[in-house]
């Protein structure tokens, strides 16, 4: 029904069935000085170029930087032109859930392929279709973590690098268990280990949350903490990533013995876009399969003995009781995961390895650039922190005002941060453009 009219004798049996006489007496309980007596002051319609025109007007206020180094969860990279020539097929461009699986083999098909690549990229068993992005597939999967552990006597330990948005996301999913979470101290830049064995060793830690590369880029010692938690079973490891290109050099968290693996997955396939929207990552063990949130889609033959696809698992409230349901969302990034897939699958493992190591060599080579004592000290990937002597939003000011962003200023997030900037390198820059910023930072740091 694209429109339907609302004629006089339409209003006039509306008004019958509420059981009122006319329009006044049906709002008669809200005040009459509330109430808007006259024509609202709407702008005359337009046509459609002269709505192009306004907000191309409205666009050239804020003009694109022509250089941006700003990362912090949210990376621009190449994007081949194959990617929206794909996804944006009519088979693919839609919000529709493929519950009828007779008419949705394709894109059934793309969500396997998917959940097959975000298995080898995690070294994980098992891969959902996708959730919302990065932070909501950490606090599910701390949520999850819970429902495995079903006593929840110990504490929920989370990294003091984790990512202040996700660290907030993950304050609400677990609002209810506010009392058992507790931040554990970093040693510089990085996750104390020996405060980490001190814990596990005196008292019961049910989850521990970490975040690699972390809020300052650098990577935590995964196999160090692996080899912690190895000697301390029954604590669920549970870990997040906010550039999942790390994973085309470093072995995935699931290599380390993580419990679930989460990820935003922005960087494979879409853009930067305001922020979001984009898609998560969601790995886990394959004894884990029955709290898994989101759905997962498997592999079967039809009666024909065909190869086939359908949704397995969906423990949503829609489909089963609320209370043995696995979550609340209702449905997963499709398209943006689509998105990802056609990225992951164009560039290939090779393709995903020259990539990552672009991104390295480049921020070394920058960092090389740089005075040593403006650094921190672990390693990173292709994101870094370095410590500046006036203000970080200082030197954000300056470069804006020059048309191009030189990062991140992570006293945005917290006030002890606001000597912190935060510096992303891609693939995308140029020698050019990366000593035209190490000459900046060396005028305004060193």
């Amino acid at each position: 029904m694209k429109y339907i009219p609302l004629a006089e004798q339409d209003k006039a049996e509306i008004l019958k069935q509420i059981g009122v006489s006319d329009v006044e007496q049906l709002f008669a309980s809200i005040p009459k000085n509330l109430r808007v007596d006259s024509n609202l002051d709407y702008p005359k319609a337009q046509s459609e170029m002269e709505i192009r025109r306004t907000f191309d007007k409205l666009e050239s206020l804020s003009p694109r930087p022509d250089i941006s180094f700003a990362g912090c969860g949210i990376y621009q990279h190449d994007l081949p032109a194959i990617i929206p020539n794909i996804q944006g097929r009519a088979e693919f461009a839609t919000a529709y859930t493929p519950y009828q699986p007779e008419i949705s083999q394709g894109l059934l098909q793309c969500i396997f392929e998917f959940q097959t690549l975000a298995c080898q990229l995690t070294e994980t068993e098992l891969s959902n279709a996708s959730l919302y992005d990065g932070a909501t597939s950490l606090g599910e999967a701390v949520l999850m973590a819970l429902r495995i552990q079903k006593k929840n006597e110990g504490k929920i330990l989370t990294t003091g690098a984790l990512h202040p948005h996700y660290e907030q996301v993950l304050n609400t999913y677990c609002s209810a268990f506010a009392d058992k979470m507790e931040l554990l101290e970093l040693n510089g830049d990085r996750l104390d280990l020996v405060k980490l064995k001190k814990k596990l060793e005196s008292e019961r830690i049910d989850i521990l949350v970490t975040q690699s590369p972390n809020i300052f880029g650098c990577i935590e010692d995964y196999e160090e903490i692996g080899k912690l938690l190895k000697t301390h079973p029954n604590t669920l490891w549970v870990t997040s990533t906010m550039e999942p290109l790390v994973w085309g050099l470093l072995k995935g968290p699931g290599a380390f013995g993580a419990h679930i693996v989460t990820a935003e997955g922005q960087s494979f396939g879409n853009a930067a876009y305001l922020g979001g929207s984009s898609y998560g990552f969601f790995c886990t063990k394959n004894e884990f399969i029955r709290n898994l949130p989101g759905r997962l889609v498997g592999e079967t033959l039809d009666e024909e003995s065909k190869r086939a696809f359908t949704l397995t698992f969906a423990t949503r409230e829609q489909f089963i009781r609320r209370g043995r349901a696995t979550s609340n969302i209702c449905t997963n990034n499709n398209l943006n995961m689509l998105a990802g897939l056609i990225h992951l699958c164009s560039l290939g493992k090779n393709g995903i390895r020259e990539m990552a190591t672009q991104n390295l060599s480049k921020t070394e080579y920058l960092k090389s650039k740089l005075p040593s004592e403006c650094l921190m000290s672990s390693p990173t990937f292709n994101e870094f922190t370095i410590e500046t002597k006036m203000p970080a939003a200082t030197l954000v000011e300056r470069s804006s005002s020059q048309n191009w962003i030189c990062g991140v200023d992570l006293g945005r997030f917290k006030s002890e941060w606001k000597h912190k900037l935060l510096i992303h390198i891609s693939e995308l820059h140029t020698k050019e453009q990366i000593d035209q910023l190490a000459s900046f930072l060396l005028k305004e740091v060193a």
